[in-house]
This record gives C-alpha cells, structure tokens and sequence, in this order.
C-alpha cells in the first residue's frame, strides 16, 4: 500500500533566488503526496512569492513570530514530515521542534548529523549541480520510488491581481509601448556584476540599434537614486525607472510585460526565469557563482554571457565588479539583446 504524510513542513528561510529556485522541490512533494497539507516556512519579503501557490496549504512568516513562539507553533502542527532546504542554526532547532518522524535536510554542519534521520550528504560547495537539483535531491529521499515515477519540472509563479494592475498603471503613465527590454542592474553582492555606468552604456548601444524599444529599469525602492542616476547616464529617451516600494511580484509583473530581460544572478533574473521570458544573463565562471548552480532553471530561452570564462586574465573575487569586463563582451551582451528583441 502506497505511503502517505498527513502535514508535511518545508523550510527554505533565505534569499529570494534560492526560495524560487525551491518551487519545484514544492511541486514535487504535492505531485508525490496530493493528499497532504504542506505548510512553508519562509522569511517575510518571500511571502509573496509563495503565497498564490495553489499546492501550498499554508504558509508561515518566520519574521512574523519570536523565535520561542515559532518553536511551539511548530510542534503544534505536529508534521510527519520535516524538511530543509537550507539549513542554518535556527533551522535545525525548527526541525527538531517539529518533533516529526522524518527530518530531512543536506548534511553541511556536524550538528545537522544529529538533527536529520534522513539526511543527504550534498557537498553543495563543489557546485556540480544546479541548486534546483540540490533541493529535489532531498524531495526523492522522502521515496525514491515515487518521485521518479511522477517526476516532473515546474517552476511556475503567479502574480496577484493587484501586481497586473500596478503594472499595468505604470505602462499607461510613461506610455509604454509593446517592445520593452526590462533590466534589472543592482544586486545584494552574492556574485560579481558590472558598474552603474557599464550597464548605461548597454542601454546607449541597444537604444542606437532598436530606436523602438523601450527600456526599464527595474529596482528596490532603496536603489532610487541610483535608478534615477542610471536613467539619465544612459542619456536616451523612453529609458524609465520602476522603484519599487510595494509587493515584490510588482516588480514580476513589470518583467511579464517585457519581450526581453537582462540582468545579473538575482532574484529578479529568476522571476524572469519562471514567467519565461526571453533572458540575457550576466554570470561569473567561479563554480560557487556560476549558472552551472545558480542559473534560471526549467527555461531554455537564456543566453549566459560570462566575462572571466576564456579569459587568461584571473578574476579577483574580492572585487565586486567584472575584472575581465571588456568592450569585446559589452558589444555581445549588446547583440543578444537585440537580436532577441528583433526575433
């Protein structure tokens, strides 16, 4: 007789790439157990992200809670199954609060031996495999058997009402037309990206070769000025700024309107990659950085440009910006771009 899972909990409790790069470790779990409630754990600027999944029972805030609170409510949904996506300190506490017979989660820690009665020794330092991988690794070890007899990739995202809506606004306000490259140029700092002023002179190059097209560039509210800055460097018309204080979804809305996206390894990119879009990627060749583990998974319609990949000049990782950064690679990021928005 097949096994179920009354309550399953999942955790992935850090950043908003490596949240979206989950949603088919969540699909799975449903396609493999549709009879069980699955309840997510995710920090609280994730929440939108996950919340419009239809698999998805619940979902819990863990900023929303102290961390002695959360400890009891988590024994109070008393879950057969407890899993970790991504494991810190906090996390482990989470699972063994869980009180749930089956913990399961990667095996990077010495405490995580003592925390997971099915835990996967995964290594992920070494980057083989994509961080997707990495996560479904742990899914099949709830059973193999069933996870390969209804395997299946899904990566999709649903944007709320409200976020079309915002969108949609913002279109009408800067008369946006039908071709519109979207870019999205600032990053937390997790890989190498190119400067302020490199990104201005793409959109200089992209807006001499398609007259037509109209570029926006997507931010936090807290990269405003930078944003503003970056518009008028670029010194071109229909070059417009979305600073976005609001859901974060606004931001996937705006990308979903858009023929073309360019942008570095960030979440933004991924949103891109599960509204599949047609992606020109910025990506540097260290194995820890590369698309290889960090790259829009479950679409095709990217084209990767990475500086430092052919390069006899060695990157310094310790400097935030592309060292190998040339006119040479500028130019192809330049024609990738126009040649998807010309397609």
């Amino acid at each position: 007789m097949d096994r179920t899972f009354k309550r399953i909990i999942v955790s992935r409790t850090d950043k908003i790439g490596d949240l979206i790069l989950s949603i088919p470790s969540f699909f799975m779990i449903k396609k493999m157990f549709p009879e069980s409630e699955i309840i997510l754990l995710v920090r609280n600027y994730n929440y939108n992200i996950v919340k419009n999944l239809p698999y998805i029972s619940r979902v819990v805030q863990i900023d929303e809670y102290r961390q002695k609170e959360l400890l009891e409510k988590i024994e109070y949904f008393k879950a057969d199954v407890f899993i970790a996506l991504y494991v810190d300190k906090f996390v482990m506490q989470l699972a063994k609060a869980s009180k749930a017979k089956i913990k399961i989660g990667p095996l990077s820690k010495l405490k995580s031996f003592f925390t997971f009665n099915r835990g996967v020794l995964q290594k992920r330092s070494k980057s083989i495999k994509h961080e997707a991988e990495y996560n479904l690794d742990l899914i099949k070890k709830l059973d193999k058997k069933r996870f390969e007899e209804v395997f299946e990739i899904n990566t999709e995202i649903f944007l709320d009402k409200s976020n079309i809506e915002a969108a949609d606004k913002y279109f009408k306000d800067n008369n946006i037309g039908s071709k519109v490259l979207v870019v999205n140029p600032f990053m937390g700092g997790s890989a190498k990206n190119i400067t302020d002023s490199q990104y201005a002179e793409i959109l200089k190059k992209v807006k001499r070769k398609v007259s037509d097209v109209d570029i926006i560039i997507t931010a936090h509210i807290s990269d405003e000025e930078r944003g503003l800055n970056l518009v008028k460097e670029s010194g071109q018309e229909r070059v417009h700024l979305y600073a976005n204080g609001g859901e974060l979804l606004n931001i996937g809305a705006i990308i979903d309107k858009a023929k073309v996206y360019f942008g570095g390894s960030t979440g933004p990119t991924h949103i891109a990659g599960s509204l599949q879009k047609s992606i020109v990627a910025l990506y540097p060749n260290k194995p820890t950085q590369s698309p290889i583990r960090w790259g829009v998974f479950g679409n095709e319609d990217v084209t990767y440009i990475i500086p430092d990949k052919d390069s006899k000049k060695k990157e310094n990782y310790k400097h935030k910006n592309f060292d190998n950064y040339s006119e040479e690679i500028e130019n192809s990021i330049v024609d990738e771009i126009v040649k998807r928005l010309e397609r």
